[in-house]
């Protein structure tokens, strides 16, 4: 499941069109403001799929069905800003909080700008980190609580 960008967020879509080329199933959330929730909807085509929704941001149409849960095994999260320890500040609505609690099992990617990076975001005890940040300066990856961590080379661009 991809976010789809809005604003100033790292853009999104040339990697949703990847996957899709890559014969991936590709999913977007559609939100529901009443319920603060977030479901995943199955996207094909994003020129089609997508329009604006709640709070302005592109989500899937109507006609996109939604996707079970447990069919959802990478979740790319957006945040406001990120800290070092891969926990997220999000927008105020604690929509991702709710639905990253829904699906623990699946691989949690944070995706941003290094500029969002910060040393420490605040986040409370149900909240989930991820377990890889990609930034536009590289890749971090963090271990799951309980988890013993694999060391990864730290990957930098430019």
């Amino acid at each position: 499941m991809f976010f789809v960008s809005f604003g100033s967020e790292i853009d999104t879509l040339p990697a949703i069109r990847s996957a899709l080329a890559a014969g991936k199933r590709v999913a977007a959330p559609r939100a529901d403001p009443q319920a603060r929730a977030l479901e995943p909807c199955e996207i094909r085509n994003p020129g089609t799929d997508l329009a604006l929704g709640a709070h302005n941001i592109r989500e899937p149409r109507a006609h996109c069905r939604p996707v079970p849960l447990e069919e959802i095994d990478v979740i790319i999260v957006p945040a406001a800003a990120w800290g070092e320890d891969g926990y997220r500040v999000g927008y105020g609505g604690g929509y991702y909080d709710r639905f990253l609690l829904q699906v623990p099992s699946a691989i949690r990617i944070g995706l941003g700008l290094e500029v969002q990076v910060v040393p420490e975001a605040p986040h409370g005890e149900h909240d989930l980190p991820v377990d890889v940040l990609v930034t536009d300066k590289g890749v971090r990856r963090f271990a799951r609580p309980g988890e013993v961590r694999q060391e990864w080379p730290v990957i930098r661009s430019g």
